[in-house]
């Protein structure tokens, strides 16, 4: 990139973009366009980035930038743009901003709620933008501010079936949102909102680098949802929420170990646990749904219905909706039921015999250490815990293994909503996660009916499985500290360039859909399992305390920032 310099496309048009990125580096008029090149200055919050493929010709990036900037009565999306140029002074770089004029209107357009000056909630509008709170000052959040731009670019259709100016065998229907078409064929490389460093270290001193009785005691949900959105925020309302409820039942098994391991040494009675469990969760499972309900209801989106576009990476042929009698892709439901029963359920079923199969090794591998080594002396009795440790470190990587086929199947299906989508990969998950985790358990409970050697079998699968989480969670996202924190810890001396060339290698984060994977099986864990290893729920509220931090801290510092989505609810994952 031009170090210290800045590209303000002052009108629309192809041509300025074409001049920028030959290097000239004087003023130039042409077709009533100026392009100036002048030193970084505030003309305009920088909200989100588009990179664009090396690959992409200029053509085409003149062609989106012309339809980004357009207004919206010609299809476009009216937004600011500033043209970085990259190190080859070819890759153009897009600085997406919008005027204040703008975002109001964007929030009227997605009927977005805001707090009136009667304490009720409203869909903000313009006419009337007098009755609503904090109207001239800070009226959007940034989460907000970046949701109305993402949904400006996204709304950006094609009037015309038409293939992309420069890449002809790519091509666009009438009516399809161009901008996600363009990340799904790789045009677009890199789509993502920047950080405020700001707001990130108010955030950050509220929710984990500053640690007090506050910051132990409750998340600062609020601050989350207006700085990475409703579905984040969500996620960590509902993590903090269940960690919270596991207190009890960690207190009463730590109560009910102590007492019948120490105090009372007969025979454990597992039916009042059992009991205590049911009620637990189901006590749990209803206050968290009124829970969810009055969070949604303060954002601003319980009952929220959102029409959903079809999934950017949907491919078929273009038709004409019988219903709608738009030109869009279709896909034939016959063929996507085919590839589900004759290919993706074959292969699941695969997976699930081999699951079956390794846990069958691991009773071989356990008979054989007690065969081979004294039971009575400290080393056997050490090395009785290797066979299911070792089984739980075989656990994760099958499960990894299986989530890697899982997603290239769900993705072969081709489902033409995002919902369609992601239902159907939590379905594929969760049934081979839970016969992968579960079976062996289910296996010494009702076939072996050895109490105590379900009790050592699930403490030492809880336990690896969480120390090996959190190697994975914590240890790596320290180590990756570095890449991640750079701009950070030199922000003061760095222009807004070097900050987001920094952001910009950053990882990309990839949703809260294994965080929620993860806490769905510890709840099994948990309440299936912990009357017979009553610590079981303790273990489960140490590494959800752990986990509240690490994932605060990797959102903040490791990962690029995501864009903000709005939601009614954690979805599918509601148990």
């Amino acid at each position: 990139m031009i170090e210290g310099y800045t590209v303000e496309v002052k009108l629309n048009s192809a041509l300025a973009f074409n001049q920028c990125t030959t290097g000239n580096m004087r003023r130039i008029t042409r077709n009533n366009v100026r392009p100036v090149i002048k030193p970084e200055d505030n003309d305009f919050e920088v909200i989100c980035v588009i990179e664009f493929s090396s690959k992409t010709p200029d053509s085409t990036r003149e062609w989106l930038l012309s339809h980004i900037q357009s207004p919206r009565s010609m299809h476009g999306a009216e937004l600011l743009v500033k043209i970085m140029l990259d190190k080859d002074d070819k890759e153009g770089i897009l600085f997406i901003g919008a005027s204040p004029d703008r975002l109001l209107e964007g929030a009227e357009i997605i009927g977005l709620k805001k707090k009136c000056h009667d304490g009720l909630l409203r869909e903000f509008n313009l006419k009337n933008s007098e009755q609503f709170v904090n109207i001239d000052d800070k009226f959007l959040s940034s989460a907000e501010v970046q949701y109305v731009i993402r949904n400006a670019l996204e709304k950006i259709h094609s009037s015309t079936t038409l293939s992309l100016p420069g890449l002809p065998d790519i091509k666009v229907c009438e009516g399809e949102a161009i901008i996600p078409r363009c990340i799904a064929s790789g045009v677009i490389s890199k789509f993502y909102p920047v950080h405020n460093n700001n707001e990130e270290e108010i955030l950050a001193k509220k929710w984990y680098s500053t640690i007090n009785i506050t910051t132990l005691k409750i998340q600062p949900i609020n601050d989350i949802a207006h700085y990475f959105g409703d579905s984040i925020a969500l996620y960590f309302a509902f993590l903090g929420y269940y960690t919270m409820s596991l207190i009890v039942p960690a207190l009463f098994g730590l109560f009910y170990y102590v007492y019948h391991s120490f105090l009372d040494k007969k025979e454990t009675n597992f039916t009042a646990f059992a009991i205590f469990n049911l009620v637990w969760s189901t006590l749990f499972l209803e206050a968290w749904k009124r829970k969810c309900a009055a969070i949604t209801y303060h954002w601003g989106t319980y009952g929220m219905v959102k029409f959903e576009e079809p999934r950017p990476n949907f491919v078929g042929t273009v038709g004409r909706n019988r219903i709608t009698n738009r030109v869009e892709l279709t896909y034939p439901k016959w063929k996507r039921s085919l590839k589900k029963y004759l290919v993706s359920l074959p292969v699941i079923l695969m997976f699930l015999f081999i699951a079956i199969v390794v846990m069958l090794g691991y009773f071989w591998f356990e008979k054989w250490i007690q065969e081979k080594m004294d039971v009575e002396s400290y080393t056997g009795q050490l090395m009785q815990f290797v066979p299911s440790s070792l089984y739980a470190v075989i656990i994760v990587i099958m499960n990894a293994i299986y989530r890697i086929v899982a997603t290239l199947l769900n993705n072969w299906e081709n489902h033409r909503l995002q919902s369609a989508h992601e239902n159907n990969l939590i379905m594929k998950l969760v049934v081979f996660d839970f016969v992968n985790c579960f079976l062996s358990l289910f296996y010494i409970a009702f076939y072996l009916r050895d109490m105590d050697r379900l009790r050592k079998h699930l403490a030492a699968l809880l336990v690896t499985q969480q120390i090996v989480g959190q190697i994975l969670e914590a240890f790596l996202p320290y180590l990756m500290w570095t890449k991640g924190r750079i701009y950070q810890s030199k922000k003061k001396d760095m222009t807004k360039q070097e900050e987001i060339e920094k952001q910009s290698d950053m990882y990309v984060y990839e949703g809260t859909f294994d965080d929620y994977l993860e806490l769905f099986l510890q709840f099994g864990y948990v309440f299936l399992f912990s009357s017979v290893y009553p610590l079981a729920a303790l273990w489960a509220l140490l590494n959800n305390i752990v986990e509240l931090r690490t994932d605060a801290f990797k959102l903040c510092t490791v990962f690029q920032r995501p864009f903000a989505h709005r939601t009614t609810g954690i979805g599918a994952w509601q148990m």
